[in-house]
């Protein structure tokens, strides 16, 4: 996909908007002819469905309709298309997870900038010229000084073990914040514009403009783009079971353990309804399974799931 000219936002959410539409089975005969109307309104609109098409496909997921024939008629406007509740379902799925991988297709500027980057789901240990070492977590991405000393994550999440070096400091950009080790291993997580810092193993000093805070061991701390907020106990267990593939939870809310899995997948898993997604869950489950982990919270609440293969699953009552 690189290479070729960009498309607007705009244009991709509706081209993954309409592909969602035609994915999911239902569409009227007046959609359809919607739909050819706003393919051949704009070079574009062809293009960025044909890209969508190609990114749902790279998924593994079915296509589940044929493409349509663009007509030569050039409306003033795209339609939304309407839906029952079924499509909602579906149709909603499939856009989410199309506009996700269309935003991670292009994020050409941190590919440039990086280093070392990681895939969606996958987990890798990254060793620094300074004889530390970064594991980053999925989907995430770092650029480093040429001594290894200053490293600055660009997004997603890694655990750093620090070589001992007291004339060199170890830091971490994340944000507009910088953490500085004082002992050997902590974990950053972005988060919006700023981050969370855990420390696991001795302690770290996070500052930001001119707040700053010394964690210790099982200690952790957020920050936005201006404020430090004050530290907090943390279990370094569940912290950083995810470099071991483990993701420990103890009673949170469903809709939050799925929004977590879902790092892990290359697709989209979603809940249905507030009621479901407020439900308590806890257990350890695998991270490089997530389809596997959720099979077994699906069958420890004993809910239902509606699937477009692994790649699109639903949960819901």
């Amino acid at each position: 996909m690189r290479g070729e000219p960009p498309i607007p936002k705009q244009v991709n959410r509706q081209a993954a908007q309409w592909f969602a539409e035609r994915e999911s089975g239902d569409m009227t005969a007046e959609d359809e002819a919607r739909l050819r109307q706003w393919l051949a309104s704009d070079p574009q609109h062809a293009l960025a469905f044909e890209r969508a098409a190609a990114v749902w496909q790279s998924m593994d997921a079915p296509m589940l309709a044929p493409a349509p024939r663009p007509v030569r008629r050039n409306p003033r406007r795209w339609a939304q298309p309407t839906r029952n509740h079924r499509r909602q379902w579906i149709g909603g799925a499939i856009a989410a997870s199309l506009a996700l991988f269309i935003v991670l297709e292009n994020d050409i500027s941190t590919h440039l900038r990086a280093d070392a980057m990681t895939e969606r789901g996958e987990i890798r240990e990254i060793p620094l010229p300074d004889g530390s070492t970064a594991m980053l977590n999925t989907g995430s991405a770092i650029s480093f000084a040429p001594d290894g000393r200053t490293v600055t994550l660009l997004k997603g999440e890694a655990a750093f073990r620090v070589a001992p070096d007291p004339a060199n400091p170890f830091s971490v950009i994340a944000g507009n914040g910088t953490s500085t080790a004082l002992g050997t291993r902590f974990l950053v997580r972005q988060i919006g514009d700023g981050a969370r810092v855990t420390v696991t193993e001795h302690s770290v000093r996070v500052a930001l403009k001119r707040q700053s805070a010394v964690l210790l061991e099982g200690e952790a701390i957020e920050y936005d783009a201006d404020s430090l907020d004050g530290s907090r106990p943390a279990s370094v267990a569940d912290a950083d079971a995810w470099t071991r593939g483990r993701m420990r939870i103890v009673n949170r809310p469903l809709g939050e353990v799925v929004a977590e899995l879902g790092r892990y997948h290359r697709g989209y898993i979603g809940v249905i309804g507030d009621h479901l997604a407020n439900r308590p869950v806890s257990g350890t489950f695998d991270v490089r399974d997530p389809v596997g982990s959720i099979d077994v919270i699906q069958r420890t609440l004993g809910i239902r799931s509606t699937r477009l293969t692994d790649r699109v699953i639903l949960l819901h009552s």
